[in-house]
């Protein structure tokens, strides 16, 4: 009883407050790290404004972790710095997936094709300032003809595209990565 009597309940209630204030800065500190980021991962090995197929997956070969093992994948890392991206694919069955991600993982476009007829995905991902890169390429003069637009434009400084076919085995790999190697992300929206 006397022991209880000397102990400060004060300390106690202080230590626990920094404990709680500790805990709280770690956790909001390492979700902002991202120096282990699939993006920071990827940004080492590929060139940027490039679309590069990577070999099959396997547990000696993974570009980075949880990639399905039945399928093969494209990644083009981007930059918009200096120009506005073009990225196409063919999205020909189920299974085919094109994602466009920030850095940070944020997901800023996703198209899935359709069990019906191939998906066709061209967009522009134009720098997310108010930089102005000049006109459009989609502008053209009178009696000159007229180029193809991109279907849809989104805004992003950085970011990687994904591109994933599902690898239905030997008898389909050939046409499988023919489309794969279609998909494209190229500079200056061309």
């Amino acid at each position: 009883m006397k022991l209880l009597q000397r102990f400060d309940f004060r300390l106690l209630a202080i230590f626990l407050l920094v404990a709680g204030i500790v805990h709280l800065t770690a956790t909001f500190l390492a979700v902002n790290d991202t120096r282990g980021s699939a993006y920071t991962r990827l940004a080492r090995s590929l060139p940027k404004n490039k679309m590069v197929i990577t070999d099959a997956i396997a547990p000696q070969r993974q570009p980075l972790p949880f990639l399905a093992p039945d399928a093969r994948y494209a990644f083009c890392l981007f930059d918009t710095t200096d120009t506005t991206m073009r990225v196409r694919a063919l999205l020909p069955d189920l299974g085919w997936t094109i994602g466009i991600y920030a850095p940070d993982g944020q997901n800023l476009y996703f198209a899935a094709a359709s069990a019906d007829r191939e998906t066709t995905v061209d967009l522009s991902i134009v720098p997310a300032d108010d930089r102005f890169l000049g006109l459009p390429q989609g502008i053209a003069l009178p009696g000159a003809p007229q180029p193809v637009e991109a279907q849809q434009s989104i805004a992003a400084a950085k970011g990687l595209v994904v591109v994933r076919a599902p690898d239905k085995g030997d008898p389909y790999r050939a046409d499988e990565l023919a489309v794969l190697a279609k998909a494209s992300c190229n500079p200056g929206g061309a």
